[in-house]
């Protein structure tokens, strides 16, 4: 019976203790404590991460050679194009009403054969947050009426990037 009072006033007492910790942190400053923020310092907060995402995206170059031989990387003429019709569809402003700090980079596959290009499609992507999977699944689903023509490149398999921000 000693022993079960014991413990039961052992558990109160650090119980007690816990929140004191936290209100205590909260008081002396800590930078862990939950601190709010200004609407400039979170914007800022948030493009900082939004630029180390982008930062960090694999170059077309390494996404190709990861993929392995018949893959090569776009021009420069193929990936402006993409570029501008990827960015003018409403995927990417349709995802910023889901998260408006969205920003990431998109790797494209584009299949060119003789007649022109057959597959256009995200072969992958790094977003801020898992709002750009929106962007990636309505890009593919536009992508499909995508076509360009063999002045965009010999016949191959092309990576082009595209960033958003």
């Amino acid at each position: 019976m000693r022993r079960k009072t014991l413990m039961l006033l052992s558990l109160v007492a650090l119980a007690a203790c816990g929140s004191d910790k936290q209100k205590d942190d909260v008081e002396s400053g800590n930078p862990k404590a939950a601190v709010p923020q200004s609407p400039d310092e979170y914007r800022k907060q948030q493009a900082a991460f939004a630029d180390s995402v982008l930062n960090t995206a694999s170059a077309p170059a390494a996404v190709a050679k990861r993929l392995g031989k018949g893959y090569d990387v776009g021009s420069t003429r193929l990936r402006d194009t993409l570029a501008l019709i990827a960015q003018k569809s409403d995927c990417f402003a349709t995802a910023r009403k889901t998260d408006p700090y969205l920003a990431g980079t998109v790797s494209f596959y584009v299949n060119i054969s003789v007649i022109g290009s057959d597959i256009v499609g995200v072969q992958e992507s790094k977003w801020t947050s898992a709002a750009g999977n929106i962007v990636d699944a309505c890009l593919n689903a536009q992508a499909k009426s995508w076509k360009f023509d063999a002045t965009f490149g010999k016949p191959a398999d092309y990576i082009v990037q595209v960033q958003f921000k």
